[in-house]
């Protein structure tokens, strides 16, 4: 069976490219070492793989591809949360296995940067600035430095994300 070397999913016989990555697909798989990849595909699917993001199909094959350049392996596997009664998600979770999450978010980490680094409005901007919702009184977006109260999904002044808090 071919497979498609971005998102690694498998198609059947005579299909000839990935629907979504639009890459030619591959008789089959590099593995960064022996059964790696293997173990990542059941690992996936008895629930032990470490999701690492969550994203659009297009963005998960995204980060798929540039996890697999930094030699990390990872997979996109459905957001079961999000999928329609015709089993189409409209989110995807991109899983490794969790003995490469440390591996993981480095390479993510240093991305992030290096994509800060590069737009001249985030320049020198904290990457490890968070949020606390369980403070009390105002808070200050990690961004802009503007105040706010209670728990916004993003920041009233410039708009960063900054998620919710945790139940």
């Amino acid at each position: 069976m071919p497979f498609c070397p971005v998102c690694r999913t498998e198609y059947r016989a005579g299909v000839d490219g990935c629907v979504h990555c639009k890459q030619p697909l591959v008789p089959t798989l590099p593995e960064s070492d022996e059964g790696k990849g293997d173990r990542l595909r059941t690992a996936v699917k008895d629930g032990t793989a470490a999701a690492i993001l969550r994203a659009s199909y297009a963005d998960a094959c995204q980060m798929i591809e540039f996890l697999q350049a930094e030699g990390v392996d990872a997979m996109v596997t459905g957001d079961p949360a999000s999928c329609g009664k015709g089993g189409q998600c409209s989110h995807y979770f991109v899983a490794v296995l969790t003995e490469d999450v440390p591996l993981a978010g480095q390479v993510l980490k240093a991305e992030q940067k290096r994509l800060v680094d590069s737009d001249e409005e985030c320049a020198g901007a904290n990457l490890d600035a968070m949020v606390d919702f369980d403070a009390e009184g105002q808070k200050k977006c990690p961004a802009c430095g503007a105040g706010f109260e209670g728990t916004p999904e993003e920041c009233p002044d410039c708009g960063l994300f900054i998620g919710t808090a945790q139940p």
